[in-house]
């Protein structure tokens, strides 16, 4: 697991994952309006994240992300949270 996650690193796997150019992720972007994603992307997103990044992402906070930023914070804490253990 890494022990935080860059967002350069995210910027990038977001834009593999979209088709996006990395240039054009940014943290403010919302999941559904920006991204097109609805409720299953978003799921598909995170699993997607988890399998790159070894983290897990809580299902019930996964319901309350509205933007990039707030997934990467949520992925960090979850690190941070691990590191603590």
């Amino acid at each position: 697991m890494v022990e935080k996650i860059e967002w350069a690193d995210f910027a990038e796997k977001i834009a593999d994952y979209t088709g996006l150019e990395k240039d054009e992720v940014r943290p403010e972007m919302n999941v559904y309006y920006d991204l097109g994603m609805d409720s299953l992307g978003l799921f598909s997103l995170g699993m997607h994240l988890t399998k790159t990044y070894k983290v897990k992402l809580p299902l019930s906070a996964v319901a309350t992300i509205e933007t990039l930023e707030n997934i990467i914070v949520l992925m960090n804490q979850q690190i941070e949270e691990t590191c603590d253990v």
